[in-house]
C-alpha cells in the first residue's frame, strides 16, 4: 500500500475526529511529559481497554508520571483500518485492531485467518509468543508501524438473529457480516453463508436494520458492543482465534531514552499478561449475563462437519501469506 495515496485523506480525516474525540478522551489525572495516544475501536468495557488503562497506570507508576496514554475508545479516531493507517501517520501512538484488516498491510498475518487453527489459549498463546509469531510481528516494521505484542481478541463464535444453527446447511440463505478480509469471506462462503465485509463500527447499526442476518466474533465483545439486542442466537464454533495485535508508532517509540524504553516494554508485557486474564475470565461472565440469548454448544461431529468445509482454505492462506510460514505455523499448532 502506498502511504502517500492515502496520506491526505487520512490526516485530513484525523484532524476532525481528534477534535471531536478530545472531548471524550479518557480523563488523566497530571499532564505527562510523553503522552502516546492510544486509540481503538471497542466499547469502554472491553478488555483492550482496560488493558490500555492498565498499561497508563503503569507508565505513570514507574517514571514518576512523566510518561502516560490518553485513550480514545469506540472507533471516536476510526475504525480499524483507519486506525492502522493513522499509526503510519503518526495520529495515533498506539492501537490494538483485529489481526485481519492488518492483512492488508502485512499479508504474513493472513497466517492467523486459518479456520480451527489452534485447540485452546494456551497452544495459541505458545505459538503467537514463540518464533512464528514474533516473525509475523516482525513484518510490520516496514510498514511504517511496530508490532509490540499479541492482545487477546478472542475465539470467534457465529452469531444470528434468525434461528438456532448447527449444521453448515443452516446458514442457506443468511446475509452474514465477515471482516475486511478475503480469506474470511472465501470461509463463509465455503460454509454456505451469502458473506459481505463491514467495518466493524458500522456492525450494531447494521445488525439493527437487519442489513445482515448473521456475525461472527468473540462473546465477550458480542456482550461488550450489545450485539445481544439484536441477536439472540449464538454458535460456539470457535472457528477462528483471534489476537489483537498491539502496534505503534516507530517514530513515537524512537522518541524514548534508551532507559524509557525499557520501562515500557516492561510495561507492555505486563499488560499483556493482564489482558489475556481479563479476556479468560470475559467470555464466561458475558455467557452467563446473556440470559435472553441461546448459547448452542456444538457436538464434536457437528464441528467437525464445519471443519471439514473450510480445508480447501489453507491453500488460499498459503497463496497470502506464504507456504513456507504457513506451514511453519502449522507444524507449531500441530496440524
Amino acid at each position: 500500500m502506498s502511504l502517500t495515496k492515502t496520506a491526505h485523506s487520512v490526516r485530513a480525516g484525523f484532524v476532525a475526529a481528534f477534535a471531536t474525540a478530545a472531548l471524550f478522551g479518557t480523563a488523566v489525572q497530571a499532564e505527562p511529559e510523553i503522552t502516546f495516544r492510544a486509540a481503538h475501536s471497542s466499547a469502554p468495557t472491553s478488555t483492550g481497554h482496560k488493558a490500555f488503562e492498565f498499561l497508563d497506570k503503569e507508565l505513570r507508576e514507574k517514571t514518576g508520571g512523566r510518561i502516560g496514554l490518553e485513550i480514545f475508545p469506540s472507533s471516536q479516531l476510526g475504525g480499524e483500518r483507519e486506525l492502522v493507517e493513522n499509526v503510519q501517520f503518526g495520529n495515533v501512538d498506539l492501537t490494538f485492531v483485529s489481526s485481519a484488516p492488518v492483512a492488508s498491510f502485512a499479508p504474513q498475518f493472513f497466517a492467523f485467518d486459518i479456520p480451527f487453527l489452534f485447540q485452546d489459549r494456551t497452544q495459541a498463546y505458545a505459538v503467537l509468543d514463540g518464533d512464528v509469531g514474533k516473525e509475523i510481528l516482525k513484518s510490520l516494521d516496514d510498514k511504517g508501524m511496530v508490532g509490540l505484542a499479541y492482545w487477546e481478541n478472542g475465539f470467534r463464535q457465529l452469531t444470528n438473529a434468525k434461528k438456532e444453527i448447527r449444521t453448515p446447511a443452516d446458514l442457506a440463505g443468511l446475509k452474514m457480516r465477515t471482516m475486511e478480509n478475503e480469506v474470511h469471506i472465501a470461509a463463509w462462503r465455503a460454509e454456505g453463508a451469502n458473506p459481505a465485509p463491514l467495518a466493524f463500527n458500522e456492525l450494531f447499526t447494521a445488525l439493527q436494520q437487519g442489513t445482515f442476518d448473521a456475525q461472527e466474533g468473540p462473546i465477550n465483545l458480542f456482550y461488550d458492543m450489545k450485539f445481544n439486542e439484536v441477536q439472540k442466537f449464538i454458535s460456539k464454533t470457535n472457528h477462528i482465534y483471534s489476537p489483537w495485535p498491539l502496534l505503534a508508532n516507530p517514530d513515537k517509540l524512537a522518541s524514548l531514552s534508551p532507559e524509557d524504553r525499557a520501562i515500557f516494554d516492561e510495561a507492555v508485557k505486563a499488560a499483556t499478561d493482564y489482558q489475556r486474564q481479563l479476556a479468560k475470565e470475559a467470555d464466561d461472565k458475558a455467557e452467563a449475563a446473556m440470559t435472553d440469548v441461546k448459547i448452542t454448544t456444538l457436538t464434536p461431529e457437528e464441528l467437525k462437519a464445519f471443519a471439514d468445509k473450510v480445508t480447501p482454505i489453507v491453500d488460499l492462506v498459503k497463496e497470502k501469506a506464504g507456504a513456507d510460514l504457513v506451514d511453519r505455523l502449522l507444524a507449531a499448532a500441530g496440524k
